[in-house]
């Protein structure tokens, strides 16, 4: 891949940084103009400075220009206009954020190229997602539809002190709207292309004097947009889910808040699953996929020319001759069921000079996922995995402030048991295992942050977290015997108790394993004045180890290679980070950039070999830069541009062949991307019409650590636009919308499949999509 050398990125960050500062600093010592006086309702805003945006990325309320730390906030407000209602959206809009999904059950985030690619339902991965202030353990659990939410926060950047072990990358939060003291609620109706339909609203009030409850829910429906060429086959990629939430606040005495949330999601049937385009694949020298020609006969698999594995093609399905991205010929039932039941009780109260808070959280979740793996009718690629799983945990704090210090401190504790089953089999040659896997996780923390005012306009911050993680593991998978190919049947059992076959050198201690580390933070900020803010931060992170369990088990004799790879090793992230933050022209205009180097030792790197999912420890660096503008030049309208620089690498890859070592980028780590929206409001009549666009741009990238030519991705751009009307007070608002305007193809997950099936498995964002949206509000301010 095309790949910016470090010093060239290095370069480009101090460049930038100093540029910012220069012209940063006179502007920001300029006098402030007076903000103009309100408009009639009917009339757009005047060029007034932006409103305060609250952030809690400390774990308490503050202005995000006085956080010196890279977040994006994306507010009710603007979900709506971009059109946000999954997890995975938010990707539009935050520099250097990105995912890996091939279904709504399965999201892992990626924020600077740190993400763990693994899509076993076990594994946490290193961008921690919160949900109202309770951590979410698994990629299931983070794949909760968005509705009714007060913003969403994403930090960017090793948050391990505050947030826990497993935020290497950063941390997301969900921030759902609290209860209100007076009558209020909103309905929100959305029909759209493949007979969408999303209705999603909130009831809000007071139940006493002292108590106040929230009720919310989303209901989303379609028809799916990957179209099987056989007719008699259903269509996949549909929606058909339903999330409700509620809320209570109580306020037993003046210095006491009580909150308890239950949030419930239930999906059955759900296409979302098996979204794969048919694209033939076969294997390289060193067994990394290429795209089969049209006329090519793969000699690793022995078919007809562009032919995938089964020995099946079809040129009007397979998108690199052409074909349609978004049509399948696969007959396997693709679909996935799942609950999610979860729990928080929050109880914050006044004691002595501080304020002690406690989070009880439980979450629950129940799925089964099932999928065709090649896109074809051949009985070949078959693919579920299943898992029940509960999460329990405790967090305790206390944060105070005492003359020029501002302190929390606290206990955290967390208790995850999960059993798994899966199956990874490719039947056309008779590899057909059965998977049952378990795990259970005790993990305990103690923190502290401490925030030192130390002089006029400067200040330190230091913070600590200890975490130690005892997990517990068995695993054990059968293949039967494949005559054609010579293969015994393969076992492989390991867990406390016994571990076969013998002689790996891996004994049952093993199955339990004691992992522990800690986390830092030192940082230093200098604000000049009230429209600037310096910092330069120094952040560790961390990651948990664990068990790579796979749903394919290996080919004899690979059982000893396989049970030696049954562990890995946490990671550690040394981060060092400068930026600034600045309010120019009289608060019309925000300017934040942050300049980073990431030091990673055993980064864990996701690979697929074939039928077999594991974890390797390599070790990584990373340099970047991210430059973020929001600006009000005239009344009405609003530019948002932002983009991201970035050159990593993992080094001593081993390739397939187990011969060749290369050096590659870190999993989508583009050397740059960058998104812009515009948005102009203006009057007609006696409302407000709005006219909004938004563009999305990334350099080519590649899904994996193992970068098979199947995996690189070639530069893209997506465009999305919006027009609408509202009543001048708010009260009801009627919108159109389209997203990927000009129908851009582009995947959004991959994974090298020609050495197990002979094809790519290739997912494919949602093609042009468009609809209408009607919302109305009531109650308190409305009448």
């Amino acid at each position: 891949m095309l790949r910016i050398q470090s010093t060239g990125v290095r370069a480009a960050v101090r460049g930038v940084l100093c540029s910012a500062f220069a012209c940063g600093v006179p502007a920001a010592l300029a006098d402030q103009a007076e903000a103009p006086p309100p408009t009639a309702a009917a009339q757009p805003r005047e060029v007034t400075p932006f409103e305060e945006i609250v952030v809690t990325a400390q774990r308490r309320e503050q202005n995000i220009q006085d956080v010196g730390i890279a977040v994006t906030p994306l507010d009710e407000r603007a979900l709506q206009n971009l059109n946000i209602t999954t997890a995975t959206d938010i990707v539009k809009a935050v520099p250097n954020l990105r995912m890996n999904a091939y279904s709504s059950a399965q999201v892992v985030f990626n924020i600077r190229g740190v993400s763990q690619n693994d899509y076993g339902d076990q594994q946490e991965p290193p961008v921690a997602v919160y949900q109202d202030d309770s951590y979410s353990s698994s990629i299931n659990l983070a794949g909760f539809p968005v509705f009714d939410l007060a913003r969403v926060e994403t930090l960017r950047g090793p948050q391990g002190t505050l947030f826990g072990r497993n935020a290497t990358g950063g941390a997301i939060q969900f921030i759902s709207n609290a209860p209100t003291e007076e009558f209020e609620g909103y309905g929100n109706v959305t029909v759209g292309r493949f007979n969408q339909v999303i209705v999603d609203g909130a009831l809000s009030g007071p139940l006493s004097d002292n108590l106040q409850g929230r009720f919310a829910f989303i209901v989303n429906q379609d028809d799916g947009w990957m179209k099987n060429i056989d007719p008699t086959v259903p269509d996949i990629g549909g929606n058909d889910h339903y999330a409700l939430r509620g809320r209570l606040a109580w306020q037993p005495g003046e210095a006491t808040d009580v909150n308890l949330i239950v949030r419930y999601l239930k999906a059955d049937g759900e296409t979302q699953a098996g979204l794969y385009s048919h694209e033939p694949a076969c294997p390289n020298d060193q067994f990394q996929g290429f795209f089969t020609p049209a006329d090519y006969a793969c000699p690793f698999w022995g078919t007809g020319p562009g032919e995938s594995g089964t020995g099946f093609q079809e040129p009007s399905i397979i998108p690199s001759r052409g074909g349609d991205p978004y049509k399948t010929a696969e007959t396997e039932p693709s679909y996935v069921d799942r609950k999610i039941l979860a729990g928080q009780l929050r109880v914050d109260t006044d004691v002595g000079a501080g304020t002690f808070t406690s989070i009880t959280d439980y979450q629950t979740s129940d799925k089964f996922y099932t999928e065709g793996g090649d896109s074809s009718p051949d009985d070949g690629v078959y693919f579920f995995q299943g898992a029940e799983l509960d999460q329990v945990s405790q967090e305790f704090r206390y944060a105070w402030s005492s003359g020029q210090h501002q302190t929390v401190v606290g206990l955290y504790g967390m208790y995850v048991d999960g059993d798994y089953i899966g199956k990874f089999a490719s039947r056309f040659y008779g590899y057909d295992p059965d998977v049952t896997m378990a795990q259970e996780t005790v993990s305990y923390a103690a923190f502290i942050q401490d925030e030192w005012s130390f002089a006029e306009g400067w200040k330190l911050t230091g913070g600590l977290r200890y975490w130690n993680d005892e997990r517990e593991g068995a695993y054990r998978g059968v293949a039967p015997p494949i005559p054609d190919l010579a293969q015994p049947q393969v076992l492989i059992v390991f867990n406390t108790d016994v571990v076969s076959p013998v002689g790996s050198g891996v004994t049952p201690d093993d199955a339990k394993q004691s992992f522990d580390d800690f986390t830092a933070r030192v940082q230093l900020d200098f604000r000049p004045n009230d429209d600037l803010l310096w910092y330069a931060s120094y952040n560790r992170g961390s990651k948990s180890g664990g068990f790579t369990f796979s749903t394919g088990t290996p080919f004899d004799p690979n059982q000893f290679t396989f049970l030696q790879g049954l562990v890995f090793e946490p990671e550690t992230l040394n981060a060092y980070e400068i930026g600034m933050k600045s309010s120019l022209a009289g608060g019309t205009m925000m300017l934040n950039v942050a300049g980073f180097y990431y030091d990673y030792d055993d980064y864990q790197a996701f690979a697929q070999l074939g039928p077999v999912q594991t974890v390797l420890n390599q070790d990584a660096e990373a340099t970047g830069l991210e430059i973020e503008l929001n600006a009000r030049p005239t009344d009405g309208l609003l530019l948002q541009i932002s983009g991201a620089l970035m050159d990593s690498e993992v080094k001593d890859i081993l390739l397939p062949d187990t011969v060749t070592i290369v050096d590659h980028d870190l999993p989508q780590a583009p050397s740059f991307a960058g998104n812009a929206l515009v948005r102009y409001e203006f009057a007609v009549g006696s409302g407000i019409a709005s006219i909004q666009g938004d563009v999305y741009y990334t350099d080519g990238f590649c899904f994996t650590v193992l970068c098979a030519p199947v995996e690189e991705e070639e530069s893209y751009t997506v465009a999305n636009a919006r027009i609408g009307y509202a009543a001048a007070d708010g009260r009801w608002e009627v919108a159109a919308f389209v997203n990927n305007l000009f129908e851009e193809e582009y995947r959004v997950y991959a994974f090298d499949s020609s050495l197990f099936a002979g094809v790519v498995a290739g997912v494919y964002a949602k093609p042009r999509t468009y609809g209408l949206t009607a919302s109305w509000r009531f109650g308190a301010g409305y009448e």
